[in-house]
């Protein structure tokens, strides 16, 4: 089938249109003197639509007179066509070929340099590192050792974790990854507080060492102080400053909130369709076919194929074919229920991103609200988690404050 629709569009076809009351006869005497014809459709009781050789489209004369038909070309295709086009453009083919060949000598050089994955180390010492090893725009490709590169930023920069180089065509993709920073760790002989690491209702707090100063209930936000490291009672004439530590359990919330349309617009195909072939050489476009999409409502599928390959390198040479299906809209109704439980299902599945895996997820409350045709969703979860963390007491920064303090006094 590939092989003669091939074969077809290099001799060249029409889309022909054919009226009349004897299409039966008008076919049948094609059968006769052996015109080929195909992709035949009946579009009413006095048309038919089919496709039919240039060469075979001048014998259908004969034929048109004897059934008293009448045709009309509704669209030519295949590359005669093509052909004819182009020599009417000659200096516009002559610069597209030194293009390409212009193209295919540049193609042996980078022009772009894609850094991903870097979010800690700036993008500037990644380049200039990369410019030093010899990955630089305007760098030969084939002169470009990626393993050596990959071990010089790997030695530089201590922060890598991993660094991968990929270079298709005039790109290079440089994908790195960053070593991941362990939490601070405050030793047990370093005197700190405990403070919280987000906004919670307290839940449970137990002080093993200092002194707690919220309780259940209390709400807390990122930062305050839970248990301190500085211990003061009334027989001590100078407060004990220690390491404090402890378990602090807070409620805490995750909330998203989000939409969804009750109306649902669908497209559905009628069965006619339009085609587009486009030529692109890197940014010069060429277009083989003309005229308006004869549709208002409307499915493109685009199909793009690379003309020149070689090895492992691809050419900036491309055909693009756009074909654009007829198509209906069509209302469809989402029900209420499956709306929300669509949309609970995606909020949830969000919120759970977010959530460390140690909490305990106490309860989930949703609030939904329909306005015009939209239903909105507010989800919250309520979950039960460790929310401690260790922060330093600087000593010198509190005795040099106490003793500003004092002085003042006196």
């Amino acid at each position: 089938m590939l092989i003669l629709n091939l074969w077809n569009y290099f001799r060249g076809y029409v889309i022909i249109k054919v009226e009349g009351l004897s299409l039966e006869k008008f076919i049948n005497l094609c059968i006769v003197r052996e015109i080929y014809l195909w992709d035949i459709k009946r579009t009413n009781y006095t048309t038919v639509e089919m496709k039919v050789g240039i060469k075979a489209f001048k014998e259908l004369r004969k034929i048109v007179r004897r059934t008293g038909c009448r045709v009309s070309i509704i669209e030519k295709s295949g590359y005669p066509f093509v052909a004819h086009q182009l020599k009417k453009r000659k200096m516009l083919l002559l610069g597209a070929f030194f293009s390409l060949l212009l193209l295919i000598f540049t193609a042996s050089f980078i022009f772009t340099i894609e850094l991903i994955g870097n979010d800690k180390i700036q993008e500037e010492e990644i380049l200039e590192a990369l410019n030093e090893s010899g990955l630089k725009i305007g760098s030969n490709r084939y002169l470009i050792d990626r393993n050596e590169i990959e071990e010089e930023l790997m030695i530089r920069f201590s922060d890598l974790a991993w660094v991968g180089i990929e270079i298709r065509g005039i790109q290079a993709r440089v994908e790195i990854v960053e070593k991941t920073t362990p939490p601070v760790r405050v030793e047990r002989d370093t005197p700190s507080h405990v403070v919280a690491r987000k906004n919670a209702v307290i839940e449970r707090i137990v002080a093993k060492n200092g002194d707690a100063v919220v309780k259940q209930g209390d709400i807390v936000s990122e930062g305050d102080l839970l248990i301190t490291g500085v211990i003061e009672r009334e027989q001590m004439e100078n407060p004990m400053i220690v390491h404090a530590y402890g378990e602090v359990y807070g409620k805490t919330y995750y909330e998203t909130t989000k939409a969804m349309e009750l109306i649902k617009i669908n497209k559905e195909k009628t069965g006619e369709t339009f085609t587009r072939r486009m030529f692109k050489i890197g940014d010069l476009q060429l277009s083989l076919d003309h005229g308006e999409i004869p549709y208002e409502v409307y499915i493109i599928e685009k199909t793009t194929k690379k003309l020149l390959k070689w090895r492992n390198q691809s050419f900036p040479v491309e055909m693009i074919v756009d074909t654009y299906y007829e198509a209906i809209e069509v209302d469809e109704m989402v029900e209420l229920e499956t709306a929300k439980k669509k949309l609970h299902e995606a909020a949830i599945a969000e919120l759970l991103e977010e959530i460390p895996l140690e909490a305990e997820v106490l309860n989930t409350m949703v609030d939904f609200k329909t306005s015009e045709n939209t239903l909105y969703g507010k989800i919250t979860i309520e979950a039960l988690e460790e929310i401690s963390a260790q922060s330093i007491i600087e000593i010198e920064a509190r005795l040099n404050n106490e003793e500003r303090l004092d002085t003042e006094e006196d």
